[in-house]
């Protein structure tokens, strides 16, 4: 795949990441039966979110080790960098959407809580990468994802190239995705709302331009 397209097919992932259906309402949780959960394993794993996610891991990557001499420099690199992420990524799903929440008894989804003030609710989107749902209600450890996650990158350095191996750098990459996803979940969180601000202003513009004509 040529530089050019790579960049484009993250752009258009990017673009379907923000724009696509909302997130489901924590008012509306209820638990979900293993087969529900590898629905949500099938989802993920084309889900924009997905893509996304190996796209801002390439380029952590491509800033940190532009050195490796396993991977071609500048932006091929990236989309080779790019191409491992998403595959090491679907593994990543399969752990953490549908296995450990399987075995574990918790649920793999996330929520958004618009009810809550802007400052608790942006604390509320952070601690999701720690706090999950059990599937009898209570609110639990995500131990999923923590494990989830640790198993996919465990088994990613026995085929990543260029990849430090051992059980420190397995911890630096699973503390980077919970970052990464604890923005993701921000983004998820307070974007509907944004959106319908901006449709609303966009509406009231072009409502006052054609009185104006």
């Amino acid at each position: 795949m040529r530089p050019q397209q790579v960049k484009s097919l993250v752009k258009q992932q990017l673009k379907k990441a923000i724009d696509g259906r909302p997130y489901p309402l924590l008012e509306n949780w209820h638990p979900l039966t293993a087969g529900e959960k590898f629905h949500v394993f099938v989802a993920h794993t084309y889900s924009p979110n997905t893509f996304l996610g190996a796209g801002i891991d390439a380029l952590k990557f491509s800033a940190v080790r532009k050195s490796d001499s396993e991977y071609e420099r500048s932006f091929m690199g990236f989309g080779q960098r790019w191409g491992i992420n998403l595959a090491t990524g679907e593994t990543n799903v399969f752990f953490e959407s549908f296995l450990m929440p399987t075995l574990l008894k918790q649920d793999p989804r996330y929520f958004r809580n618009p009810g809550l003030p802007f400052s608790q609710r942006a604390l509320y989107s952070i601690s999701r990468v720690f706090i999950t749902h059990a599937d009898s209600g209570r609110q639990t450890f995500n131990a999923s994802k923590i494990l989830g996650g640790a198993a996919s990158q465990a088994i990613a350095d026995l085929y990543v190239p260029g990849e430090r191996q051992g059980l420190h750098p397995i911890l630096g990459r699973v503390t980077f995705n919970l970052i990464r996803d604890a923005g993701l979940n921000m983004v998820h969180e307070f974007w509907p709302d944004i959106h319908r601000g901006l449709m609303h202003r966009f509406s009231f513009i072009r409502s006052a331009s054609s009185r104006l004509d």
